[in-house]
């Protein structure tokens, strides 16, 4: 994850839960195993999220992020937006090929990110 470029971001999520959607049915489904029980301090899924997080504290830190927003926040709602169509495969519109669908949807997806964390263009 590059915090200055969070569309980006988003869009490699959307297109990976796109090509592995077994994998985010399994996430779900961990997420509904493990409930609300406190997860170990050396728990992957923990240290991903507190490297992430710190990343983006670190680009608001240096002016390449709004600070208005919590990191924790951030991270949720790109990662929310981002697979808002993971567990959606049978909304596509009938007669649309499906590559055609999954691209106007990572478009969405990105230009959503894009208005509420615009991307850090270099000087």
């Amino acid at each position: 994850m590059d915090p200055t470029d969070l569309p980006a971001y988003a869009g490699h999520v959307h297109d990976y839960f796109a090509a592995h959607p077994e994998r985010y049915r399994l996430m779900a489904w961990g997420r509904l195993e493990l409930g609300d029980t406190e997860r170990a301090a050396d728990d992957p899924i923990r240290q991903t999220v507190a490297h992430k997080t710190e990343q983006l504290r670190k680009a608001q830190e240096a002016g390449q992020l709004d600070p208005a927003w919590g990191p924790l926040d951030i991270l949720v709602l790109v990662n929310q937006i981002a697979a808002s169509w993971a567990d959606q495969p049978d909304i596509a519109a009938a007669g649309i090929e499906r590559d055609t669908f999954l691209t106007a949807r990572r478009e969405a997806i990105v230009t959503a990110v894009e208005r509420l964390f615009p991307a850090q263009r270099p000087a």
